[in-house]
């Protein structure tokens, strides 16, 4: 399969240098097989009700990609397509040269695909460094502004370097505001702080598809993979290898419930600030953080885009191309959907609302 796309990238690529002879049709025919072959939200959202209608729409790409020859309106085409499927995560992403060259042409793309933005009236600016201080004389402030695998080892290193002062704290306010995820594993070491009772978990299943197991195939084989996720990849790949066409769940469950063996006395409230950036993996956290007694979350809805995960990055005949699609869905669904909704707060705090922090750590201390 790779070989296969490597002769056609030799064949067909576009010039970067030109941003011309890019065969818009070979690249949409692509991103339309990838995404039906591996998009585990595809046969979610094609369905009989809308099959006619979204087939018009693919042939109405489809016969403008036919006309077209450079990379900056061939994008357009086929993030139009994905589009349709209104998931972050799944999309089609321009290479870092060609962002780099064409620098005005990207800002005129991005300008027909405007972005859900968050304004906030208040002038606040949220720092994007990972950290832990001392809010005042009983609150510790949690600043996790990403949950990017790089921040894991310095969200740990702070957790032990604040140990003392956390474990004395009866008030933590964790500002999320502007995460829009990584990976769950940063956030591990947190949650024993904000247990309180066993926690539901709602596992993933994986789309079994050719491409998929191929991709999975690649990250076992890669030599930063850790050896738990080598394991888990490997008991993944023999699942996926044996149900081509279907979803498996490695878990084996639909549900599963997750108990520790004690409750930390401190801290005895905590409040987590949200934004509608919160998306993905900070979502997945405050799944996990609500449903212990210590916690309100304050502020607004969540992003939502959690519902498909596990995204995955398939290559495409042009290399200034990148497809994105996530190969999960998760177990919530179809009850629970989160994509495009958002978690609720407990407690909304308006945007015009200035330190927004100072008012999170008050009202905490108001709650009974």
């Amino acid at each position: 399969m790779r070989y296969f796309f490597a002769l056609l990238i030799l064949m067909f690529s576009c010039s970067v240098s030109l941003a011309q002879n890019c065969n818009c049709k070979l690249n949409f025919e692509a991103v339309v097989s990838q995404v039906k072959s591996n998009y585990a939200g595809y046969n979610d959202k094609v369905n009989p009700k809308n099959k006619k209608s979204f087939d018009r729409f693919t042939n109405n790409l489809r016969q403008k990609a036919l006309n077209l020859n450079s990379i900056d309106s061939c994008y357009v085409v086929l993030k139009t397509f994905t589009n349709y499927f209104k998931d972050q995560h799944l999309r089609v992403q321009l290479g870092w040269r060609y962002r780099e060259k064409f620098p005005e042409k990207v800002i005129a793309i991005n300008k027909q695909f405007p972005k859900k933005i968050v304004t906030l009236a208040s002038p606040e600016k949220l720092s994007e460094l990972t950290s832990i201080s001392e809010l005042d004389a009983e609150t510790m402030l949690l600043r996790l502004p990403s949950f990017e695998w790089s921040e894991k080892k310095k969200l740990d290193s702070l957790l032990s370097a604040y140990q003392k002062q956390i474990k004395q704290k009866p008030y933590w306010v964790i500002d999320l505001r502007g995460n829009t995820g990584g990976t769950d594993y940063v956030f591990s070491a947190l949650l024993p702080f904000l247990y309180t009772n066993p926690v539901e978990i709602l596992p993933d299943e994986y789309w079994s598809s050719v491409g998929n197991i191929e991709i999975l195939k690649e990250n076992l084989a890669d030599e930063n993979t850790s050896a738990s996720s080598k394991e888990f990849l490997a008991k993944l790949i023999n699942l996926m290898e044996a149900n081509i066409g279907r979803f498996v769940n490695p878990s084996g469950k639909d549900s599963f419930t997750s108990k520790l063996d004690s409750v930390y006395p401190y801290p005895k409230k905590v409040g987590i600030l949200i934004d509608g950036n919160v998306a993905s993996s900070a979502e997945s956290f405050l799944l996990l953080a609500k449903q212990s007694k210590k916690v309100k979350i304050f502020g607004e809805n969540s992003a939502g885009v959690l519902d498909y995960a596990n995204t995955q990055f398939f290559d495409l005949p042009e290399p200034e191309f990148k497809l994105v699609a996530a190969i999960s869905r998760s177990k919530r669904l179809p009850n629970n959907p989160i994509d495009n909704i958002g978690i609720k707060p407990d407690v909304k705090i308006n945007n015009e609302q200035v330190n927004k922090v100072i008012v999170v750590a008050e009202k905490l201390k108001q709650i009974k």
